[in-house]
């Protein structure tokens, strides 16, 4: 998690967010880490077949699977997390500094991530 507060701390001076306090500084670097966190979440779960989708939603509401479980699952269905992880930072960093992509074309590199990760 340091490394991710890092990179967000980074993305707040590249967009010249110097001048604030400390503690809102930290609470800003919290918020955005959350919602990036949400957001690999969010594309390692769209990386996901739709039979391991499925699986995995049905193991979380049943209980067989736990939430401390899961990254284990997404690996074991042969996602990277790795490179989602990476690919869904760079997206985050671009948007967040005014570089982005057509969303079409971000999803398509986040898939592409993945089945490279499959063979």
């Amino acid at each position: 998690m340091e490394k991710i507060h890092e990179f967000i701390g980074n993305l707040l001076d590249q967009k010249g967010i110097t001048d604030i306090e400390e503690d809102a500084r930290q609470h800003l670097i919290e918020d955005m880490t959350e919602l990036l966190m949400q957001q690999i979440d969010r594309a390692a779960i769209d990386s996901l077949s739709e039979e391991k989708a499925i699986e995995l939603a049905n193991g979380l509401d049943d209980g067989s699977i736990k939430q401390e479980d899961v990254p284990k699952f997404m690996m074991d269905a042969g996602l990277n997390l790795e490179e989602i992880s990476m690919i869904t930072m760079l997206q985050f960093r671009d948007l967040y500094l005014g570089v982005t992509q057509a969303p079409e074309e971000e999803g398509e590199a986040v898939a592409e991530a993945a089945n490279e990760g499959n063979n």
